[in-house]
């Protein structure tokens, strides 16, 4: 290639190189010009979005009050669902888990609370409920034993219960059932101090199924509405954090524009 051939080789390159350089320029001054703008529109809508979910989280809060307020009135009127034959007759068919998330539950409701061990059914033990009054504290060791486990309970079943009252410092143990012990195992369990409760002592001190059912309802509506609560101002929280951002980059952009 001669002299001549590079020199207009490279002075078309400079003329593309250059007129690319001023679109670059060009792009650049439009992208400033129109950044504040762009930043107002921005601010704009996360503030109308922040007062929304603002909103949204003050009509969240005043359900919560509502659902909490009916779980309180709920608990006044626990004698309005009295037991009937037909709860009773479902109670005496409950097994397994559904057996044990209602008596769980239903302590739970009175107030008692209940401790999981480590270990699920250590020692045959499925919760511990703390019984807590003016006088005295006390741990029990419940096992939750339906209508088909009875025949289980012999005198190792008793030890391994002790054995676990022992393990977790409990001073008593407490067996459910939603059937009825021989008069043998209730023997036993006297003779080993053991509380037990049967179909008749859960129907006359735990709440009926109406009232549970209605009271897990509501508990599940505000649980459910707490964790929207708490997502929707954290919504608020994100707007407050981009609206910082926002503010930042406009100061940036006006300074840039004055000089």
């Amino acid at each position: 290639m001669n002299p001549i051939d590079i020199l207009i080789v490279s002075l078309i390159a400079f003329i593309v190189f250059y007129y690319a350089y001023l679109r670059y320029k060009e792009e650049k001054y439009k992208e400033e010009k129109m950044l504040i703008p762009t930043l107002e529109s921005y601010k704009n809508k996360f503030l109308e979005e922040k007062q929304q979910f603002l909103k949204k989280s003050e009509d969240l809060k005043q359900k919560l009050l509502q659902l909490k307020e009916e779980l309180e009135n709920l608990k006044k009127n626990f004698n309005s669902y009295p037991w009937t034959q037909s709860q009773i007759d479902y109670l005496k068919s409950m097994k397994g888990s559904e057996l044990e998330y209602f008596l769980t539950q239903s302590f739970e409701m009175l107030g008692f609370t209940l401790i999981d061990p480590p270990i699920y059914k250590d020692h045959h033990i499925d919760t511990i409920i703390k019984y807590e009054d003016e006088k005295k504290v006390e741990y029990f060791a419940v096992d939750f034993v339906d209508f088909t486990e009875i025949k289980k309970i012999n005198d190792n079943y008793i030890k391994e219960l002790l054995k676990g009252k022992d393990k977790y410092g409990c001073q008593k143990i407490l067996i459910i059932t939603n059937g009825y012990f021989s008069e043998n195992q209730k023997e036993r369990f006297i003779k080993s101090d053991i509380n037990f409760f049967e179909l008749e002592q859960i129907v006359k001190f735990l709440p009926s199924l109406n009232f549970f059912y209605r009271y897990d309802e509501l508990k599940s509506k505000y649980y459910a509405c707490e964790i929207l609560h708490k997502e929707t101002f954290d919504e608020v929280i994100r707007r407050d954090h981009w609206l910082e951002e926002v503010e930042e980059k406009l100061l940036q952009a006006m300074e840039r524009q004055k000089s």
